[in-house]
C-alpha cells in the first residue's frame, strides 16, 4: 500500500491525486473504511491487570482508535490507561471483577479521569488533560438524592425524596444549612432569623417567632395581650395557704404606682437610697 500521509487524530489514510492505481479498493476498505468503524463503534477490552498505554499505529488497527474501552482485568490497585493527548472522545467501562479503579488520561502523563469499580464515564480531551463529560451509575439506593462525590455521584441514606416529600435523618450538628431566607413556619420553620436571648423566652408574633429580653432574677413573664410579653414584678407573695400576704420592708427598685392602681405595705417600710416610689394622682399607698 503506497499510502504515506494519515490524519492527525485518528490515523486514517490520506491517499493523494493519481496515488494507488488499481489498488484504490484494498486501501479504503483497510486503511479508512474499517479502521473509521472501528473509531465510530469499536470496542479496544483489556483484560490484564497492569497499566496500559494504548497502541496508536497509523494507518492500521490499533488500541487507541476505538469509541469504547472495556476494562475486565480484576485487581484491588488502581490502574492507569494512557491514550494519545489528542481530540478525542471516549466511553469507558470499569467492569473489573474485583474493587479497583483506574485511570483515562493522557500522554505526558496527564491527571485524567479515575473511574471507580463498577462505573463507567464518557471523556473527552479538552486539550490538555481528559475530562468526564457524561456517564455515571447513580450511586445509593432508591430515593436516595444524589450529589457530587469528587467527581462521581455519591447518595446518603439519611436523605431521600419521593417525588413529593423530601425526608433528612440522622443529621448531626451543623451538618445541615438552610439559606438566609427564613424558612415559612407551614413549612416546619420558624418565619424569622431571630437568635434565641440567653434567659428569654419565646414568643408568637402572630407571623414568626420571637424572643423576649433578659428576664431578671425574681421577675415573671406578664402576658400584655397580642403584644409582646414583658418582665414584670412578681404578684405579692402569699403564704399559710393564702392567708398571709407577705412584703418586704426595703423598697431596692424604684417603681411607679400607674393611674387606676392602689397599693398597701406593712410598715415600717424604708426606701433605700437612690430609689424611689412614685404616686400618681388620684392613687393611694397605704402602709400600716
Amino acid at each position: 500500500m503506497a499510502v504515506v500521509n494519515y490524519t492527525p487524530l485518528l490515523g486514517l489514510a490520506l491517499p493523494t491525486t493519481g496515488d494507488l492505481v488499481g489498488i484504490w479498493g484494498t486501501t479504503v476498505n483497510t486503511a479508512l473504511t474499517s479502521l473509521l468503524d472501528t473509531a465510530i463503534a469499536g470496542t479496544t477490552t483489556l483484560t490484564s491487570d497492569a497499566d496500559v498505554t494504548l497502541t496508536d499505529t497509523d494507518g492500521a488497527t490499533n488500541q487507541a482508535r476505538s469509541a469504547i474501552i472495556n476494562w475486565t482485568a480484576s485487581g484491588t490497585v488502581t490502574r492507569n490507561i494512557t491514550a494519545p493527548a489528542v481530540s478525542k472522545v471516549y466511553i469507558v467501562f470499569n467492569n473489573t471483577g474485583s474493587t479497583q479503579s483506574i485511570v483515562i488520561r493522557g500522554t505526558g502523563p496527564t491527571t485524567g479521569v479515575t473511574i471507580p469499580a463498577g462505573d463507567q464515564a464518557m471523556v473527552a480531551w479538552n486539550g490538555s488533560d481528559f475530562e468526564k463529560v457524561g456517564g455515571g451509575n447513580p450511586a445509593g439506593s432508591n430515593t436516595q438524592i444524589q450529589f457530587n462525590n469528587a467527581g462521581n455521584f455519591g447518595a446518603a441514606a439519611g436523605l431521600t425524596w419521593n417525588g413529593t416529600t423530601m425526608t433528612a435523618t440522622n443529621l448531626s450538628a451543623g451538618s445541615l444549612t438552610l439559606t438566609t431566607t427564613p424558612l415559612a413556619i407551614a413549612s416546619g420553620g420558624t418565619n424569622s432569623n431571630a437568635t434565641p436571648t440567653l434567659g428569654g423566652v419565646g414568643y408568637g408574633t402572630g407571623t414568626a417567632h420571637a424572643y423576649t429580653a433578659s428576664g431578671t432574677a425574681g421577675k415573671v413573664l406578664t402576658s400584655n395581650g397580642a403584644a409582646a410579653p414583658t418582665w414584670e414584678d412578681a404578684p405579692t407573695p402569699s403564704k399559710a395557704s393564702g392567708a398571709l400576704l407577705v412584703n418586704t420592708t426595703t423598697v431596692s427598685e424604684s417603681y411607679v404606682l400607674p393611674a387606676g392602681s392602689n397599693a398597701f405595705s406593712v410598715g415600717p417600710i424604708t426606701i433605700a437610697d437612690t430609689y424611689t416610689v412614685t404616686v400618681s394622682s388620684g392613687q393611694r399607698w397605704v402602709v400600716i
